[in-house]
């Protein structure tokens, strides 16, 4: 099943605005992306007299128009996020915007000129906020313009959802991981040696490469783990 994320606010809080600018980043970073809106108004999406629309009115309980630039589909509600998802071309990732009221995991979008309550002080299900004023709890937190946190955050959210528990972890855990890593496969006394060629290459200046050196191959096991896990 695609990683469903949500975006929810009040109306008024930027929530289009904010996925209209995240999505160009996204993709930039090589994700595929799709979306959901729910809303709450009951007016009539099909236009009046179309084709679609006059055949529904003869008795047709839905009607799909498919053409050279995209399809459309008019039919009876469709109950919940996941259900009208399963109605999407195949996506790395489905952000919806809206259906506050049913449990996933989402970005809060907070704007305290329109409304000072916190969606986030009644739903743990708010992973992080995008928001102008500090939250009643301790959670990821982006202002309203930093489009490249927030999709960073959202890239390290969908790979965790894959399994990919590297890169949900802090850079210090991730390191430690990885460093045991390459201690496992290199054998315990594979730090030691490097830092005695560190020091052979002259004082604190030595001292500084080697410990470059340490932080490069933690990389490279780190990089190989994932190659290995992949390939099993």
């Amino acid at each position: 099943m695609t990683p469903l994320l949500g975006f929810s606010g009040p109306s008024g809080a930027g929530k289009t605005r904010i996925l209209s600018l995240l999505l160009p980043e996204l993709s930039r970073r090589g994700l595929t992306v799709a979306v959901l809106k729910h809303t709450g108004h009951p007016h009539e999406f099909d236009a009046p007299g179309k084709d679609t629309e006059v055949l529904r009115r003869a008795g047709a309980i839905a009607a799909a128009i498919s053409g050279p630039s995209g399809v459309a589909y008019f039919g009876p509600p469709i109950q919940g996020a996941r259900a009208l998802g399963a109605l999407l071309p195949p996506a790395d990732l489905v952000l919806a915007e809206g259906f506050k009221s049913e449990p996933m995991p989402r970005v809060e979008v907070h704007r305290r000129a329109v409304s000072r309550a916190f969606l986030c002080e009644r739903d743990r299900g708010v992973v992080a906020l995008v928001t102008d004023e500090p939250p009643p709890r301790a959670l990821p937190c982006f202002g309203p313009d930093d489009v490249a946190g927030l999709a960073a955050f959202v890239e390290r959210w969908l790979a965790a959802q894959r399994g990919g528990d590297d890169a949900a972890l802090t850079v210090r855990e991730a390191g430690r991981r990885g460093g045991e890593r390459t201690r496992a496969t290199r054998g315990e006394g594979y730090y030691a040696e490097i830092g005695r060629e560190g020091g052979k290459k002259g004082g604190p200046r030595g001292g500084k490469k080697g410990g470059a050196k340490v932080r490069q191959l933690v990389a490279a096991g780190k990089k190989r783990a994932a190659r290995e896990k992949d390939r099993r």
